[in-house]
């Protein structure tokens, strides 16, 4: 015998505009990751991240009337999470939120094909430097780098909850990617620098 079915958004949309709170209760539990992670990337704050995720779906409620069931639920509930990062970001520090646009520079179409390496994640240290490099970032490539690597999303879905051109996406995509890795490699330097002889011995 199978698992239980696992009801799609678009039904559980549905089911909720006929007046079934519990579908969205279920639309909730399955997105609060997602909108807290990216909240929290953006915000580096627990307790803003979690008032954006509250904040997202109140407007989502009044809002999903006005959408089309029939696309993807996650892209539309991200850009809304979004929103809220950058209102309440500029209320409490207005000249230090970057806009989510190509004003660093020029557009390029540069492809993404290389990921983020593995070992990064190997130990727990490592995966504390990778969190600590993330936050160094401007908010727009914390933003471009979770949505891709956290939460999986194509660049088409990027450009959709960001509202950017696609190769706007590529582009801070790639010039993101090569900050994250500028940064740790000066960490990982600065520490096989600093790491014991027979540390250093079993590395190699």
């Amino acid at each position: 015998m199978g698992g239980p079915v696992i009801p799609s958004d678009e039904l559980l949309v549905r089911r909720y505009l006929r007046g079934d709170v519990s579908a969205f209760e279920q639309l909730v539990e399955r997105y609060t990751p997602a909108l807290f992670n990216l909240a929290y990337r953006l915000t580096q704050d627990r307790g803003e991240a979690e008032h954006v995720v509250q904040e997202t779906f109140i407007r989502a409620m009044g809002a999903l009337k006005r959408v089309r069931t029939d696309l993807p639920l996650k892209p539309w509930l991200l850009h809304i999470a979004l929103n809220v990062c950058r209102t309440l970001h500029h209320k409490r520090h207005p000249l230090s939120f970057s806009d989510l646009s190509s004003a660093d520079g020029a557009e390029i179409d540069l492809p993404d094909e290389s990921p983020l390496p593995h070992d990064w994640a190997e130990r727990q240290e490592t995966r504390q430097q990778v969190r600590l490099a993330l936050a160094g970032l401007s908010p727009a490539y914390r933003a471009v780098l979770t949505l891709r690597y956290n939460e999986e999303l194509s660049y088409e879905d990027i450009a959709r909850v960001l509202g950017l051109p696609l190769n706007t996406v590529r582009t801070h995509l790639f010039r993101a990617k090569a900050q994250l890795r500028t940064r740790l490699s000066e960490w990982m330097r600065n520490e096989q620098a600093h790491s014991p002889p027979e540390r250093r011995q079993r590395k190699e």
